[in-house]
């Protein structure tokens, strides 16, 4: 059995708003469930701000080692460009300085996030008749036949068509795995409406993250995140794809 636990999950153990113990009984797991890590969760400990570097540094070393104990040092790898996925073991300390050795990615990351205007988003939605209250409200198979019944928009597609439509369009595409179709979907719910994040000039990117942790998240059995936006979009994923991981909160729901 293999739960994948979210940053913020983490971020809250951290914090001792609970502990791994509370967690697990919260979701109905016992103590030899495996907990693995993440390159995502690596990429947001580096994502850590402090008044000043030293104590940056310390909150960085806080936060590998704590996810050394928790995950046990196992690692989800993400092989690229296949984007096939291999449990390893390796201690989040070392795979820290492996990827950040790698220099300042952000940039990178930024540039490959789509930056449509919340303006135009909004302009959609209202030419399209999409409530985000009342789309909010729907169950994940809800919003895919809420979304496929706006198909004028994706050219008499449903909206997985459409995402294998402009896959198939891409000068890499046939390089792109269910990881890119993973993101399509997620800035499509965003687009449309669904459970969409708060627009801030870090919401593009902190989007890719939740794009990642979910794709690590569906090589697992559980998804745990309390995050409500994330989980919502994971579930459509996952049902999209027909991918049996179980997404809950930390307090079991």
């Amino acid at each position: 059995m293999r739960a994948y636990l979210d940053f913020n999950v983490f971020v809250s153990i951290i914090n001792q708003d609970f502990s791994v113990e509370q967690l697990l009984s919260n979701v109905g797991l016992g103590r030899s469930v495996s907990l693995p890590y993440s390159s995502a969760h690596i990429f947001e400990i580096d994502n850590i701000t402090a008044s000043n570097p030293t104590l940056r540094l310390d909150r960085i070393s806080e936060y590998l080692t704590t996810f050394e104990l928790i995950t046990q040092g196992e690692y989800l790898y993400m092989e690229l460009p296949s984007n096939n996925i291999f449990l390893l073991h390796e201690n989040p300390s070392q795979v820290y300085q492996t990827i950040t050795g790698m220099g300042n990615l952000k940039p990178i990351f930024k540039g490959i996030m789509n930056f449509i205007p919340e303006e135009q988003k909004n302009q959609l939605r209202q030419e399209l008749g999409i409530d985000k209250k009342e789309i909010n409200n729907y169950r994940s198979e809800e919003v895919i036949r809420h979304l496929d019944s706006k198909s004028s928009i994706f050219m008499g597609m449903s909206c997985v068509e459409m995402i294998e439509y402009a896959v198939k369009l891409h000068p890499n595409g046939k390089e792109f795995g269910l990881h890119n179709r993973f993101a399509g979907i997620f800035e499509l719910l965003d687009m449309l409406g669904y459970w969409t994040d708060k627009p801030t000039s870090k919401s593009n990117v902190a989007r890719l993250w939740d794009v990642n942790h979910c794709y690590y998240a569906s090589f697992c059995d559980y998804f745990i995140s309390d995050d409500k936006r994330t989980r919502n979009k994971a579930k459509v994923v996952f049902n999209l794809y027909d991918i049996k991981t179980k997404v809950l909160s930390s307090k079991g729901d």
